[in-house]
């Protein structure tokens, strides 16, 4: 059982894994060049048992001019196979992605109303509204 990123040769195991969160399809050139895209400005972390991808969460750092020059991280995607639900890996692979963010400002996450619990839970609170503009319709 270990944490580590998301590397090129994840493209499968990792496809697998969000098709679970969201239905999604890219080609292994698409994945390796997104990734790489990602990993200027953050990290995908997964968790893995015995060669197997269980669960898996992004962060994504902002670097801002307020507050005296600032790191605001954005946690995204977390994503637990159905398999492994309710047995705790949501809440270690949070606090790991916590641990890696001690350097930032602060930390945000967007989730569904029936998820709010248990981001609670983890030391998350409700504040503020968030707003957005889809600009394009994905599925």
């Amino acid at each position: 059982m270990t944490f580590r990123t998301l590397i090129d040769a994840d493209y499968l195991d990792y496809l697998e894994l969000i098709n679970e969160f969201r239905s999604t399809t890219f080609t292994e050139s698409q994945f390796v060049e997104t990734l790489a895209n990602i990993q200027k400005n953050g990290n995908i972390w997964i968790y893995e048992e015995e060669g197997k991808l269980l669960a898996t969460g992004t962060i994504i750092y902002e670097y801002k001019f307020i507050f005296n020059i600032c790191v605001y991280g954005h946690i995204e995607d977390i994503c637990v196979r159905s398999s492994h639900r309710r047995k705790g890996l949501g809440l270690k692979l949070l606090k790991h992605l916590i641990n890696q963010s001690r350097h930032c400002y602060k930390l945000t996450l967007d989730c569904a109303d029936s998820n709010i619990t248990f981001y609670e839970a983890c030391g998350f609170e409700k504040r503020g509204n968030q707003m957005c503009q889809l600009l394009q319709n994905l599925k």
